[in-house]
């Protein structure tokens, strides 16, 4: 078995092909990280006034690990928020404060920071048009937000960038590595195995399980080695501080009711991820046993993600609720789990959405996989049927030409045994 696999590897993952992997990640990595550095740059009327190298500079001089409280004091009596230290401040400011700034809240406006935020969200709740939410759900929620008692704000940056990249990045690599995989179960005249392996129906057997290892053991290889390159070289520009730092100090995520950290959110966007791999595995190996042809398969998974894309774009929360977010493209990167409360409910008890999605999309996943197993065990079983067909057929014609006329037109009467 470890031998197919090791062959069935190296079939479908080339030397050649993994350098293009390998360059594609990196280069994908590199061009992400730079597009980020560039968006701290700063201007103004007067044109440019800092690149995002001065600005991120400035901020890790600059931010310190102060409480909200104390960053707001400071800012007050001080010129317009420029730099990414001040900034920062500024937006959190503004949307605790209905777009004040620091400058304009009083000692007794300060004090009630997490007051302020505590109103907003139940206010959310209770103005929500897409969820009609009960009470106990409304108290479960704001039981949560609760929890939020302080609040750190320093220079975390880097794990602001990642987190928020993250989702586009992956859903690059799932598509790589569905094309890479689609061979495994395709067309397989190049290697000339197909009518080989059917001789025995054992031997088909030992060989389809051996690919479906293959196929999820693979891709669990290369999403891991993905996220990590990229992970690192996302990071270097900006450094590894602020990963203790609650997710809350973050524009994105200020009315999460969901007290973690950005190494626990970036740890949670890895998990759905993986489930999004393993999700789009089972599919690109149900298509391909169907299919049984490279390019017909490849076709379908572009049409998929298309599919998705189109349904990204409507913005409709029915479509997302009931099909988009069990999805890759929405369970590997939408921001949505962490701000939008969004609830099922199933058998009278009720989840949070960033749990019950992966869970739904584990399912489907299982269930493709079974399907897609249950074709190649009938595929293995008409192989050997035929094979069975053949040989007797060979002997009757042999026997004819020995004589024995009569014995094809038996066997075709089901009489011949």
């Amino acid at each position: 078995m470890k031998e197919i696999i090791k062959v069935e590897s190296k079939r479908v993952l080339k030397s050649q092909m993994f350098i293009v992997f390998l360059v594609s990640v990196i280069l994908l990595s590199i061009s992400s990280s730079f597009q980020a550095v560039k968006s701290y740059e700063l201007w103004d009327e007067g044109g440019f006034v800092a690149s995002g190298w001065e600005n991120l500079k400035h901020g890790k001089e600059n931010a310190g690990n102060r409480s909200i409280e104390d960053a707001i004091a400071t800012r007050r009596g001080q010129e317009e928020a420029v730099f990414v230290d001040e900034t920062n401040i500024e937006k959190l400011v503004a949307l605790n404060y209905q777009d004040k700034t620091a400058g304009e809240l009083s000692d007794g406006e300060i004090n009630l920071f997490f007051e302020n935020r505590l109103r907003t969200i139940e206010r959310r709740l209770d103005e929500n048009i897409n969820v009609d939410y009960t009470e106990s759900e409304k108290e479960r929620f704001m039981k949560e937000a609760e929890k939020l008692t302080s609040l750190t704000v320093g220079f975390s940056e880097g794990w602001k960038v990642l987190n928020r990249d993250m989702g586009s990045f992956i859903v690059i690599i799932l598509v790589m590595i569905s094309i890479i995989i689609m061979p495994l179960f395709a067309d397989e005249t190049q290697t000339r195995m197909q009518e080989l392996s059917r001789s025995a129906m054992k031997g088909k057997k030992q060989l389809n399980f051996a690919r479906i290892i293959t196929a999820y053991g693979m891709g669990s290889i290369l999403y891991i080695f993905a996220v990590l390159l990229c992970f690192f070289i996302k990071m270097m520009p900006f450094g590894f501080s602020g990963a203790n730092e609650l997710i809350q100090s973050s524009e994105n995520t200020f009315f999460s009711v969901f007290h973690i950290s950005y190494m626990q959110q970036f740890i949670w966007n890895c998990l759905r991820g993986y489930v999004s791999l393993i999700f789009m595995v089972s599919l690109t190996m149900l298509i391909s046993v169907m299919l049984e042809q490279i390019m017909a398969g490849i076709a379908a998974i572009c049409f998929y993600w298309g599919l998705l894309l189109i349904m990204n774009q409507m913005i409709s929360f029915e479509v997302n609720h009931m099909f988009a977010n069990f999805m890759p493209l929405r369970l590997a990167g939408s921001i949505d789990f962490y701000n939008r409360n969004e609830l099922y409910r199933f058998a009278g008890r009720t989840f949070d959405s960033i749990v019950w999605c992966p869970v739904v999309a584990l399912i489907l996943s299982i269930g493709m996989a079974v399907l897609a197993m249950w074709q190649l065990h009938r595929k293995t079983s008409e192989g050997a049927s035929s094979l069975v067909i053949y040989g007797r057929w060979k002997n009757c014609w042999n026997n004819k030409n020995r004589g024995h006329g009569g014995c094809c037109a038996l066997y075709l009467c089901g009489k011949w045994k």
